[in-house]
């Protein structure tokens, strides 16, 4: 028999490689666009749309995903998600025109709808409150990560086989990850463990659903803040490489090696100190969620130096501050993560993670045009690193009365969401 606790942490692993999988399929497309476009004739203006076609259904699912995560939980609607990442991934892999590719992408976003959402969820099933803060770390960090490690590997298939090729690599490693979620998930329930092994419980209690969440300002904070977060580690997501470009003169190659250094120090940041220190402070008798306040407050301050990048008169200097900057973000980010697992009864969780991410799509996506926009206007990226930084402030200012010291109540409804506010 299993130990409880080898049990729990297998489980994390397998929900971090699940984002693992699931952020390669997302990137593949980024490392193809080039050599797709191509073949296909497209302008950069369809090739826009087709980036964005992911974008926006992945998107629109979030809410949707979130109640589904709640009614029919994380093993099966994974289950059923998980094969339609890599038939999204064939399918482009085949396609013979752009009405394919498009399906394609608007099919992934919708079927990676549920991933970071689930594993939230799964996330508060599974571990107590003491080690919720590594566990949520683990899958988090698992999307910092994939950013270091995906785009070598992909180009280097992709540079050798065709473009096609790296999609049915991605195929190929979605199939093995369902093959893994079937045989290795299982809820807490399920799972055998000796007799008063610790296990996680969530607060008890009825829920109104998504009235009921969308009726508490509480929630209605954490979402918010969650998006002012969002926007900013989205931002030097996607213009990084673009920043070391414009703004240095640096060749594509080496904005490349220069990007994958702030990525891997937020990788360790959050790993060590986002899940560690986090894990720490409540085991030492503080309160779960107002414990977690100054971690998340000093993430997103440290997330704040992005600002000073903007006056980095070197690559080096420039990857210095987004080091430090990614690495608060990054230490902020599993603390956001579990707040749905605390703030929420066991089937409200889903529903408050939703809402999260929605709201962090959202402002990610809008955040990548106002970035684009600005600097073209401007004629540097001075602005829009600044305005990141006046959007963390208003994101610590959203997060600091919601993390108060008193409790949520057992349930979430819309009777009870005042107890909430």
């Amino acid at each position: 028999m299993t130990p409880p606790g080898r049990s729990r942490w297998a489980i994390g692993s397998l929900l971090a490689g699940g984002i693992l999988v699931n952020f390669f399929d997302r990137t593949v497309f980024s490392v193809a666009s080039t050599p797709l476009a191509a073949e296909f004739g497209l302008s950069l203006g369809e090739l826009g749309v087709v980036l964005a076609a992911f974008s926006w259904s992945y998107c629109l699912v979030q809410l949707p995903s979130g109640l589904l995560v709640d009614r029919i939980g994380v093993k099966w609607l994974n289950r059923i998600a998980v094969p339609l990442w890599a038939a999204a991934s064939l399918l482009t892999a085949v396609a013979s025109g752009l009405g394919l590719v498009v399906l394609a992408r608007v099919l992934l976003g919708v079927a990676e709808g549920p991933s970071m959402v689930g594993a939230s969820k799964a996330t508060a099933a599974w571990f107590p409150t003491a080690e919720r803060g590594r566990a949520t770390a683990l899958f988090d960090g698992a999307t910092k990560f994939a950013n270091v490690l995906a785009f070598p590997v992909l180009a280097w298939v992709i540079s050798r086989y065709g473009w096609r090729a790296g999609f049915l690599f991605t195929t190929v490693l979605s199939l093995l990850f369902a093959l893994a979620w079937w045989w290795g998930y299982r809820d807490p329930a399920e799972h055998p463990r000796p007799p008063g092994a610790e296990h996680a419980r969530g607060r008890g209690g009825t829920t109104g659903g998504l009235r009921g969440v969308l009726g508490s300002r509480r929630i209605w904070a954490i979402s918010l803040g969650f998006a002012c977060y969002g926007y900013t580690i989205n931002v030097v997501l996607t213009w990084m490489p673009v920043y070391f470009q414009r703004e240095f003169g640096v060749a594509l190659g080496s904005a490349g090696l220069y990007s994958m250094v702030p990525w891997l120090v937020a990788t360790v940041a959050e790993l060590v100190c986002g899940g560690w220190l986090v894990d720490r402070m409540v085991r030492g008798g503080g309160d779960a969620v107002a414990g977690r306040r100054p971690v998340l407050l000093g993430g997103l301050a440290l997330g704040a130096t992005i600002g000073c990048a903007g006056w980095a008169d070197s690559p080096l200097g420039a990857v210095f501050w987004m080091s430090l900057s990614l690495g608060g973000l990054a230490v902020a980010a599993p603390v956001a993560w579990s707040l749905p697992g605390l703030l929420a009864p066991p089937d409200a969780v889903g529903a408050v993670g939703g809402l999260m991410n929605f709201a962090n799509t959202l402002a990610t996506t809008g955040g990548v045009l106002l970035t684009g926009w600005l600097a073209e206007i401007t004629g540097s990226f001075d602005a829009p690193l600044a305005f990141a930084v006046v959007v963390l402030v208003v994101g610590g200012l959203l997060y600091w009365p919601a993390l108060r010291a008193d409790r949520a109540p057992p349930a979430v409804t819309a009777e009870s969401a005042k107890a909430f506010n």
